[in-house]
């Protein structure tokens, strides 16, 4: 069986909702694998706070003297940098100015909108850590110094109340928002077809057993499920994102069971099922390999819509502080530290994670629709 032939890919085409729903979560997917390269800050988690910069509206801009860290820095390779960030080499310190002062450079520190600045000199031989008699203070020296020591950057959609820049906290939440909803959807989808797949054919006791653990489960809310198993089993594994991933999937395969289930019940009574009986086949390559793959486009279409549930829940869960733990960004808990800017004039801040949440989970569901219409699914789960 093809899943999408020719008449339903060119009806999915047609679809412009659903279209513009793909080219988001396309755009999604590569700025999740390239956040790293894409974010202003690409240190790891995009933490790197410069408290002086605290809650600035987009669009501001300054400059920044470069200064050596003290402390040494692991070097990572680009490959391990694009995957948790680039450790920073240099401390960057905000300035309103500078101007050179013999074998010195004197600038005005920035200390904030409502603090006095100040101004500071550095030595340009200790901030290049080069030998102060090799110095040749011409024009061309103090062009190369400016050039190596002095950055201007803006921060497009401002700054958060430790300085961070937004832009790159909401780029790198991408990663975990995508991340949770494809391994949630593939646990769902391995348990929800597995037990749709028994209980649909064989009937019975089984479905019977089945049936009443999907009635448990669809009765206690998701997000509710999710955080007890995330508080019970939370202690058993460390590393909370597979911790989410386990109890987001938890929560989404029961919708999945019930389409399979109905699904099998009907098709069993076919004519090409009592065929595969009749030649010899096991009951597990009669469901698998002949029954399954027609049921591909409903399971489908109920795949995109948990995957935008599974933002959803990944999001309510960071909200509470039961998701990724801070510095790691997640627009879940970004909503939750903005929040107290709501009624205020830095509202944005709550804004656009809760945008980028809103926009994420649209896309999904037109995918979805777009398929549901392509594909001819009826809906029928029963």
């Amino acid at each position: 069986m093809q899943l999408l032939d020719t008449k339903s890919l060119q009806r999915f085409r047609r679809n412009k909702a659903a279209m513009a729903g793909l080219f988001v979560v396309v755009l999604s997917a590569l700025l999740a694998i390239f956040c790293y390269a894409i974010a202003p800050d690409n240190s790891p988690s995009a933490n790197d706070q410069i408290l002086e910069l605290e809650t600035h509206e987009p669009g501001f801009s300054t400059q920044f003297l470069k200064v050596k860290r003290q402390r040494d820095v692991e070097s990572h390779n680009i490959i391990m940098g694009l995957w948790d960030g680039f450790e920073k080499v240099h401390q960057l310190i905000p300035i309103n100015s500078y101007k050179f002062v013999g074998d010195s450079l004197e600038v005005e520190l920035y200390k904030g909108k409502q603090f006095a600045h100040e101004t500071k000199r550095y030595s340009i031989a200790d901030l290049l850590q080069m030998p102060a008699g090799t110095l040749q203070m011409n024009e061309v020296f103090r062009k190369k110094v400016e050039d190596d020591l002095i950055v201007k950057k803006k921060f497009w959609l401002g700054t958060d109340k430790f300085g961070r820049h937004i832009l790159s906290r909401l780029l790198i939440g991408v990663r975990v928002s995508l991340s949770v909803g494809l391994i949630a959807v593939l646990i769902s989808l391995l348990i929800g077809i597995t037990l749709g797949a028994l209980a649909g054919f064989f009937q019975g006791w089984v479905d019977s057993f089945i049936m009443w653990v999907i009635n448990v489960f669809w009765s206690i809310p998701t997000l509710l499920l999710a955080m007890g198993l995330y508080i019970s089993a939370g202690s058993l594994i460390e590393n909370k994102l597979v911790m989410i991933f386990i109890a987001v999937g938890l929560t989404m395969w029961v919708e999945v069971a019930r389409i399979v289930r109905g699904q099998i019940m009907v098709i069993r009574e076919m004519e090409f099922v009592s065929a595969a009986k009749s030649l010899g086949f096991s009951n597990m390559r009669t469901i698998f390999l002949h029954i399954l793959p027609n049921v591909a486009g409903p399971v489908i279409v109920v795949a995109c819509s948990n995957f935008a549930n599974a933002i959803l829940v990944e999001s309510g869960l960071s909200y509470i502080g039961l998701g990724i733990q801070p510095p790691a960004p997640s627009w879940g808990s970004m909503l939750n530290e903005y929040k107290d800017f709501i009624d205020t004039d830095k509202a944005y801040l709550a804004l656009f994670p809760g945008v980028a949440i809103m926009v994420l989970v649209l896309a999904f569901n037109l995918i979805g629709n777009g398929l549901r219409d392509a594909l001819d699914v009826k809906g029928k789960s029963e």
